[in-house]
């Protein structure tokens, strides 16, 4: 099983989703980009646009938020407004950004059948595309079960209150909020077949200390037949660390492509994860100050909290599976200095240090359209921000609330 097979089925729905413009021609089995699939996506982006454009400069949704109600409903109706606004944002970015970057998606795909093709030539490993389509399934599942109980339980609370308005806004958040969902799955799959090539070299690394050249005899006991097969055996090493070395290479170009391919998608959806979480917990925070102990003010709270959690879920497994993969860059270079190596062998001293060169000038990294890394630090700077900014909130809040209790 090819790539291209094992990831028919996320073409298929990113095809509907107009996340993807490719299509497999069946004579010759390759990809080509599709003019009715081009004409499809640009109607639903200039839809989006203008769906975005009409949210924005609707003066009677302004209206009636600053009508008659409560300081809480009003603020309701802001973290709404700003949740609605980041997720058509976001919508229109990934649409407009499959378009923009569609060179960029072509070499990505050329580089991946290269490096597949230069493990089995030169490294005779076979990738398992077999076990990519079932992890991507299986991710598939969990992704789609989140957002089902996510979504499912806060319609269910709103039609508990017969809140009609709030079925239309939510109806017009859904469908961005999958088709940016589908987007971050597309990420994670590009950077599990990155992972899973890493692994695979990694592996072949490691392979290479079970056949390490024993130490030397004494010469009246080595025989030609001994010493032709050191030497082949030392031949085959040398040959394979090259063919490693060149992998590597393909390989962190391969990242620098996926960076183009998605950068800007993952800078927009991350700016979005983090402007919902921090308007849900803001939120949850005043209702929590006007918590009556009522079932319906604690499914609010607990649909806030569900609102949130595709949200942080999506961070958190990005940032995860992007540290995990630059890490390999880190054991790769354990492990080639695990090979015991011939001092006296200037070939193999050479080849080890540029090697190791390598690794240490070009390490793997996901970069959010070159602005900030995409790494485990990123969750400490989205904690440190969201703290800062729900700090300052509450303290106006508070502030306000005591200045109108004054008067």
């Amino acid at each position: 099983m090819d790539t291209d097979d094992a990831l028919a089925s996320l073409q298929r729905a990113s095809q509907l989703c107009c996340l993807c413009y490719w299509r497999r021609d069946s004579a010759t089995g390759q990809q080509k980009r599709s003019r009715w699939l081009l004409l499809y996506g640009c109607v639903v982006l200039l839809l989006s646009v203008g769906y975005l454009l009409y949210g924005l400069l609707d003066a009677s949704r302004n209206v009636e938020a600053n009508g008659v109600g409560s300081e809480t409903t009003h603020i309701g109706h802001t973290v709404d407004s700003i949740q609605l606004v980041g997720i058509r944002v976001a919508h229109a970015t990934a649409l407009l950004e499959e378009l923009w970057q569609w060179q960029a998606q072509s070499q990505f795909v050329a580089q991946l059948r290269q490096i597949d093709l230069d493990f089995i030539n030169l490294l005779q490993l076979d990738v398992n595309n077999g076990q990519l389509r079932r992890q991507m399934g299986r991710r598939a599942l969990y992704m789609l079960s989140g957002y089902v109980v996510s979504q499912g339980f806060i319609l269910f609370t709103k039609i508990m209150s017969l809140d009609i308005k709030f079925m239309v806004y939510w109806l017009s958040y859904l469908l961005p909020l999958l088709v940016c969902g589908l987007r971050y799955f597309q990420i994670y799959t590009v950077i599990l077949i990155v992972q899973q090539r890493l692994e695979l070299l990694l592996s072949m690394l490691d392979s290479l200390q079970l056949h390490e050249a024993l130490p030397e005899k004494p010469y009246i006991c080595n025989t030609i037949n001994e010493k032709l097969d050191m030497e082949t055996q030392a031949a085959a090493c040398m040959q394979r660390l090259l063919a490693a070395r060149k992998l590597y290479q393909s390989l962190w170009m391969l990242v620098a492509l996926l960076n183009r391919c998605y950068g800007l998608s993952m800078l927009v959806n991350l700016g979005n994860d983090f402007l919902s979480i921090t308007s849900n917990c803001y939120w949850i925070f005043l209702n929590f100050r006007q918590f009556a102990a009522s079932p319906y003010d604690f499914m609010q709270i607990v649909g806030s909290a569900l609102w949130t959690a595709p949200h942080l879920s999506n961070v958190l497994i990005l940032a995860l599976l992007c540290e995990r993969v630059s890490y390999f860059t880190t054991r790769l270079a354990l492990s080639l200095h695990h090979i015991r190596a011939d001092l006296q062998n200037d070939a193999h001293n050479a080849l080890i240090t540029q090697f190791s060169l390598q690794l240490l000038h070009q390490r793997l990294h996901f970069s959010a359209a070159g602005f900030f890394d995409v790494n485990c630090t990123l969750l400490y700077t989205i904690v440190g921000a969201t703290t800062t900014y729900l700090i300052i909130l509450i303290q106006f809040h508070m502030s306000e609330s005591s200045l109108n209790s004054d008067s």
